[in-house]
């Protein structure tokens, strides 16, 4: 396992101690959960980002179509297309 050395202001260390003392956990496991629970906060930001990035994508694939298909009319062409079964 690495070794850092980390600087905090004392009000931040006695909120550390008080929280590892409620949980009965030391200092060192409780930053280290509380690295772990930000990755994970971390990564869902990331994921939902990268979501949005690929919607407004599409988003942009579908209005550069849309310039190609002048006077194409999608709904009706799937009500022809129904109508034939």
């Amino acid at each position: 396992m690495g070794r850092i050395n980390l600087s905090i202001d004392e009000k931040e260390l006695q909120e550390l101690d008080y929280m590892s003392g409620k949980v009965n956990i030391s200092r060192s496991k409780l930053i280290r959960e509380a690295i772990q629970l930000y990755k994970k906060e971390f990564d869902k930001k990331n994921m939902e980002n990268r979501r949005i990035e690929k919607i407004k994508n599409a988003i942009r694939i579908q209005d550069s179509l849309r310039k190609y298909s002048k006077g194409w009319d999608g709904v009706s062409e799937i009500r022809k297309w129904r109508e034939a079964r």
